[in-house]
């Protein structure tokens, strides 16, 4: 789900591992790969838990849970232990809004403030202009305004008064901007227009019809005695487990829901029927599933993920809770989810009836890549590619063009600089029309900087201008303070943000 910046914690091993990936996946001998690719890729990237499923509109052809739910203990993985389904969530919540089209609830096309009347932007056009599909799509122009979530805690009803103050970082339908917050708004599109919370709506009439018993919106209501994995990170040669990115009680329709590799499974046969459920009903009309998988907007290169530089794909797209491109001539649609310690992907291959489900522990595992992709590839097993290995190869490069970027900005750090003013002046209490409040104070000799949910370092870098981490992101912001000419601090600026100081300075 989230779209900070974060770095990538990889160790790149010295000795390679290498296999012949599934290719085309029919006999048993494939599905063994497919095992071998899991378990060493699972070595490779440090994952404690995995759950993998492969299936066709009618058949399941590949189901199995890998590792432990804890890194220390915990429980064996097997097909009902549930794991976190993040952003892969959106997908079902644009099947919510369809269902919603079909009864004549709403249009895709009406404005978004026809059903939620007190939003209202900084630009009074994309007040009137923006419309349910645009939510669906990414395509608002606004910034990622993840900090409310991941750092404020910040409830919907705020975040949607906080909008006024966030100003568009392009035109309306010019660009795809990753906005979890307005998932959030789709969701709250549900609830006025169905009467029900969209988890619980999405219980009723999706969830339960097509067999997914063990799917919930919230962590909170996963049923005692149900098994869950816990979240991890790997850093610095170990893994360590995450805190949690949402209260168990927060029904987020962003990303909030949990599910079992059994009930994805379900999930991924229902889309490859075209929207009828097992029994034969169908629960979203031909024309209104059909606009799920429409592209809706073109993606920049640079604005999709990574792995375009192995697939090559001579377009990329988005529908409605899906990214999308073409691979060896056929369109595949998939989507990831990612929380802090938590991974997901779903791969849907319409064509050849066929879709892939990986579920993870181990934050910003990308094997999930690596499998979408393998069991997408119909190249002959035996001359195939080493997804496994190419994928884990392009994002340690990454990272390491992140390091050598990192490094360059240290040298030009000018030395032996001290701030302008005495500390007194830069702690205390900070507030920002769009991101709230925010505290600076001194924790024995170091500084931290406080939202409402974590505490991250903040060290002297040069001049008044200080450096702000939070090592579980690999996140680094410089916090900018503004000397004016009266000798005070005016405003700091902060994560594209300007704060202004609160009181008096002590």
């Amino acid at each position: 789900m989230r779209s900070l910046p974060r770095r990538f914690f990889e160790t790149i091993f010295s000795t390679c591992i290498v296999w012949a990936c599934c290719g085309v996946l029919q006999a048993d001998n494939d599905w063994e790969r497919l095992d071998s690719m899991v378990e060493r890729g699972m070595e490779l990237w440090h994952v404690p838990g995995m759950a993998v499923t492969v299936v066709s509109s009618s058949k399941v052809m590949y189901q199995k849970g890998f590792g432990r739910t804890e890194a220390d203990g915990g429980l064996a993985v097997d097909k009902h232990t549930l794991f976190a389904n993040a952003s892969t969530t959106k997908a079902m919540v644009a099947a919510g809004i369809l269902m919603l089209v079909d009864e004549s609830k709403l249009s895709l096309d009406d404005p978004v403030i026809k059903h939620i009347p007190e939003l209202h932007f900084k630009d009074p056009l994309l007040t009137e202009q923006l419309t349910i599909r645009d939510l669906l799509a990414h395509r608002t122009g606004l910034p990622s305004t993840d900090g409310w979530t991941f750092f404020q805690e910040m409830p919907l009803e705020e975040q949607i008064r906080r909008l006024s103050a966030v100003p568009a970082a392009a035109p309306l339908r010019t660009r795809l901007i990753y906005q979890n917050t307005m998932y959030e708004l789709a969701g709250l599109v549900i609830e006025r227009l169905s009467g029900q919370r969209w988890d619980y709506f999405l219980t009723e009439r999706l969830w339960q019809p097509i067999g997914m018993m063990e799917t919930y919106g919230t962590r909170g209501g996963i049923k005692q005695g149900q098994s869950y994995v816990r979240p991890y990170f790997f850093n610095e040669e170990k893994l360590e487990m995450a805190e949690w990115d949402f209260p168990g009680d927060l029904a987020d329709a962003a990303g909030s829901a949990w599910t079992s590799i059994h009930d994805m499974g379900l999930w991924a046969q229902f889309l490859l029927r075209g929207g009828v459920a097992a029994d034969g009903s169908r629960l979203i009309t031909e024309d209104r599933f059909e606009e799920m998988f429409k592209p809706q907007h073109l993606i920049a290169i640079e604005d999709f993920y990574p792995t375009t530089a192995l697939t090559q794909p001579d377009w990329t797209s988005y529908g409605l809770g899906w990214f999308q491109q073409n691979f060896q001539g056929r369109k595949i649609d998939f989507h990831t989810g990612s929380l802090s310690g938590l991974v997901a992907i779903i791969g849907i291959d319409r064509a050849e009836d066929r879709a892939v489900v990986v579920l993870g522990n181990r934050d910003h595992a990308e094997l999930r890549h690596a499998v979408l992709w393998a069991v997408m590839d119909n190249e002959n097993p035996e001359t195939s590619r080493d997804w496994n290995q190419e994928i884990f190869d392009l994002y340690a490069n990454q990272a390491d063009d992140g390091d050598q970027r990192w490094a360059e900005s240290e040298n030009q750090r000018l030395k032996k600089t001290r701030p302008s003013l005495p500390q007194e002046n830069y702690l205390g209490s900070w507030s920002s029309k769009a991101m709230g409040e925010i505290v600076i104070e001194k924790n024995g000799r170091e500084w931290v900087l406080k939202t409402k949910k974590v505490g991250m370092p903040m060290s002297h870098w040069h001049l008044d201008t200080f450096l702000v981490e939070h090592e579980p992101w690999g996140l680094r912001e410089f916090a900018e303070f503004r000397v004016g000419p009266k000798g005070t601090i005016e405003k700091m600026v902060l994560f594209g943000e300007e704060f202004m100081p609160v009181g008096e300075r002590d």
